[in-house]
């Protein structure tokens, strides 16, 4: 009897069988590589249409959270689509500056559905915080209440109350790098000046910051800053930046002239309310932004005129251009 060959015939059939397994263990692995590779190309793609749908949310948050979803619900549809998607307030900075973001989609499996029967689903989360007004707001604060689009208002008047619209707000100094309401410019009525004409960089301003008034008289500086903001040149009609449509939005004619402002929206910063503080320095807060267009210069300075637009952001036609932007977002988480 020959065992030598009944040996090799019995270790010839355990190798088939070996190599066989190994065989299939190599395809599930490969299979699983190839289903894997497909989930993380998905979960990219949720991840980022989750982030783009979270930033252009903030970016639209100071205009309350419907629209904030809506927005966010329209930038994420467009990147990607059958996705579940929540939205909920998120608190970074300050109460309710963010939203966050969550969106699950079910992978799609080629191959690991054949070895179990639990389906996987794709999940990302992102957050995004409304940051600062950008356009480069101007030191006139105006009290946050009802405007009517076309209507002209007295957005600063000198010395009449204990403050008169006039804001210390910070500019950029190249020198130290940091942001600053005194030694740039001189600081004082200089600085206002500055900020006025554009001869410096305004930093950003956030919702909620609190900033305090400029009080004295600042009829002179007034006059020559809205003189130098239009390079020396007369103000024009507001007909000729902007018009009114009846039951219709603002059509911005001239959107980048010199006459069209971004104010800051203020509250008393101690009483929340929409007066002007008291004391003869006082502080308010951040409470928005809006749009005007500057259309006198009265008293020798005493007195500036404008016509609101709309609060930031706005629905606008802007046939002569577009806007700079008036809020920013970031993500942060």
């Amino acid at each position: 009897m020959n065992d030598t060959g009944s040996r090799t015939s019995t270790q010839s059939g355990q190798t088939l069988v070996l190599i066989t397994l190994f065989m299939f263990a190599l395809l599930g692995m490969c299979a699983l590589a190839i289903d894997v590779g497909v989930w993380y190309q998905q979960k990219r793609a949720v991840q980022n249409a989750a982030d783009a749908g979270a930033l252009a949310g903030a970016a639209t948050l100071p205009t309350g959270w419907s629209a904030a979803t809506s927005a966010a619900a329209a930038e994420l549809t467009a990147n990607i689509q059958g996705a579940t998607v929540t939205y909920q307030p998120a608190s970074v900075y300050v109460t309710n500056d963010s939203i966050r973001v969550t969106a699950s989609k079910p992978a799609q499996s080629f191959f690991a559905k054949a070895l179990t029967s639990k389906s996987v689903t794709t999940t990302a989360t992102a957050t995004a915080t409304f940051m600062n007004a950008g356009g480069g707001a101007l030191p006139w604060g105006v009290l946050k209440q009802t405007y009517t689009p076309g209507t002209t208002y007295p957005i600063y008047v000198d010395q009449q109350g204990p403050n008169n619209g006039a804001l210390r707000l910070p500019a950029w100094d190249t020198g130290s790098s940091t942001c600053s309401t005194s030694g740039l410019s001189g600081g004082g009525a200089s600085l206002y000046a500055a900020e006025v004409s554009g001869g410096v960089t305004v930093c950003p301003v956030k919702i909620n910051d609190v900033l305090g008034t400029k009080t004295g008289q600042n009829s002179g500086p007034t006059t020559q800053a809205v003189t130098d903001r239009c390079g020396g040149a007369a103000l024009q009609p507001v007909s000729s930046i902007v018009s009114f449509p009846a039951g219709g939005t603002p059509n911005l004619l001239k959107p980048a002239s010199c006459q069209v402002v971004l104010l800051p929206l203020v509250v008393d910063a101690n009483t929340g309310n929409p007066v002007w503080p008291t004391t003869g320095s006082g502080n308010v807060r951040v409470v928005g932004f809006s749009w005007w267009v500057v259309s006198a210069v009265k008293n020798g300075g005493k007195e500036v005129d404008a016509v609101y637009v709309g609060d930031a952001p706005i629905t606008a036609t802007t046939s002569g251009g577009s806007l700079p932007a008036a809020y920013t977002a970031q993500l942060t988480g």
